[in-house]
């Protein structure tokens, strides 16, 4: 196999290359087949070792990410099949586009390790920091898309994922991309090697996890999570806005009394500002000890945000985070002017971004990081370094989305925040996955993908502060510079002990 991939070209390798990205999405989630990333991993480098000329090894390598992207990120398309008529026709073009600008972060580094490399451990090591550097590019450059990282590929194997508390998602990310490049090599020594990496993983993993405390010991406030199912269709029409305030009110009430209620991102489908008598009247309406926790859209010195509202029991707003991670074409048009589109959703105006991660506050529970949507996709940005909170409520709405393995994807991502920073995440969706994780990443509870109900969850404490929490990306940025200097030096090893 290995010679009759080496030995295609033309058409045939890009096809060949896109086939081995697409087989690589079965090891995200919800799937988490993570051999068949190790599958697809290894046929790149069998194709790799047949290229020449390093533009043959870039297109290689755009095929297969383009593949991967492609296949990965269908679910984008949804949102414009909600919207319907015209727009529609853009769903396929645009995961296409998003696809082929991926891509090209992945191909780029990978072309030259290749172009600096032979076949062997030396370019097997060049090609896992390379391949990792781009994850890390694609998950920043253009405001970032840290979507289905080859670290997520470990995410239903919860001694594995632990790692992430060292090294974030990034560092495990790079680790898999070494075990699997070392697989490809014909050598009993790098397939040692990557079975002793996988081997450390797991039993720091095991050993983190041997020490926590059974999930059922939580005993911090009662927080009751709303999801209410509402239609994406159905969400914006002001003749239902007060029965959907309604929907949320009750969902909100069943039960005991919580300490909070906290409902998704704007719940409240009305434009909001500081004199709107709404902000108090749902503060003394929803049945809490404390107060509420919601989304809503919100107007401030004729700007407008996404944002999160904490208000407590006599309606007075204490504490607003704003969205800062827009959705481009979403909630602002990028280069307006030029492009001349409108976005996608509800309103002609852009939203403008927030400052950042925002700590907020409700008297009587632990201070929180808020996380509006994909806000939770980025690491190491999701908690605030001067005001530091105890634990992470991610609000969102994936009903854009449908039934499709998108919503699965964003609460794993999402959880995985858990891992990196020992704090506990709530989640709650209008409709996605409604749910909580302790600062381990271990499920507490969840409300399904188009359900409508409410979820009481006792809020974990949270964990001391990791290593990833402490040092962020630095352990991975090490990584790929030991990598990069071993793969150079063993393929000068290789070339002197050839030319002996």
């Amino acid at each position: 196999m290995r010679a009759r991939l080496a030995g295609l070209a033309g058409r045939k390798r890009l096809l060949a290359a896109a086939a081995a990205g697409i087989g690589a999405t079965l090891a995200m989630p919800p799937l988490g087949a993570t051999p068949a990333l190790a599958a697809s991993l290894v046929a790149l480098a069998w194709l790799l070792d047949g290229t020449g000329r390093s533009r043959d090894a870039f297109l290689t390598v755009f095929a297969f990410a383009f593949g991967f992207f492609a296949a990965g990120l269908y679910w984008v398309a949804g949102s414009f099949f909600v919207i319907g008529g015209a727009t529609a026709a853009g769903g396929p073009a645009a995961v296409l586009g998003l696809a082929a600008l991926l891509a090209f972060f992945l191909a780029f580094p990978v072309a030259l390790a290749h172009r600096l490399t032979q076949p062997g451990i030396g370019r097997a090591l060049a090609l896992a920091a390379a391949l990792g550097l781009g994850d890390w590019l694609r998950g920043h450059l253009l405001t970032g898309f840290p979507w289905n990282l080859f670290g997520y590929s470990w995410l239903h194997v919860p001694a594995v994922e632990q790692a992430a508390a060292i090294v974030g998602i990034y560092g495990v990310g790079l680790a898999t991309l070494a075990v699997c490049f070392l697989l490809s090599v014909p050598d009993r020594r790098a397939w040692t090697a990557a079975a002793l990496a996988v081997a450390a993983m797991f039993a720091y993993g095991e050993l983190r996890l041997g020490r926590a405390p059974p999930t059922e010991a939580a005993s911090g406030p009662l927080l009751r999570l709303v999801q209410p199912n509402i239609p994406q269709s159905e969400k914006w029409r002001r003749e239902d806005a007060a029965a959907h305030l309604r929907r949320l009110v009750r969902l909100g009430s069943a039960g005991p009394e919580p300490d909070a209620v906290i409902w998704p991102e704007t719940a409240v489908a009305r434009l909001l500002h500081s004199e709107s008598p709404l902000v108090e009247a749902l503060g003394r309406t929803v049945e809490s000890r404390r107060g509420l926790i919601s989304g809503a859209p919100w107007r401030q010195d004729g700007r407008y945000y996404n944002s999160i509202l904490a208000i407590d029991r006599e309606g007075r707003l204490l504490g607003r985070h704003d969205k800062a991670h827009l959705v481009p074409f979403g909630e602002y048009v990028p280069l307006r002017s030029l492009l001349g589109v409108a976005k996608l959703t509800v309103g002609g105006k852009d939203f403008a971004a927030g400052r950042g991660p925002s700590t907020l506050t409700l008297p009587g529970l632990p201070p929180f990081g808020a996380l509006i949507c994909f806000e939770a996709i980025f690491p190491g940005e999701t908690v605030a370094a001067d005001d530091p909170p105890e634990w992470l409520l991610n609000l969102t709405n994936d009903s854009w989305f449908g039934e499709t393995a998108g919503p699965h994807q964003h609460f794993e991502i999402a959880r995985m925040r858990a891992i990196e920073t020992g704090l506990p995440v709530l989640r709650v969706a209008n409709t996605g996955i409604t749910g909580a994780v302790d600062g381990y990443g271990r499920r507490l509870g969840r409300l399904e993908l188009g359900t409508a109900g409410s979820l009481d969850i006792r809020l974990p404490p949270q964990l001391a502060e990791t290593p990833y929490g402490r040092l962020g990306d630095l352990p991975f940025f090490a990584g790929v510079l030991l990598l990069a200097a071993l793969g150079a030096w063993r393929g000068r090893r290789g070339r002197t002990d050839g030319s002996r």
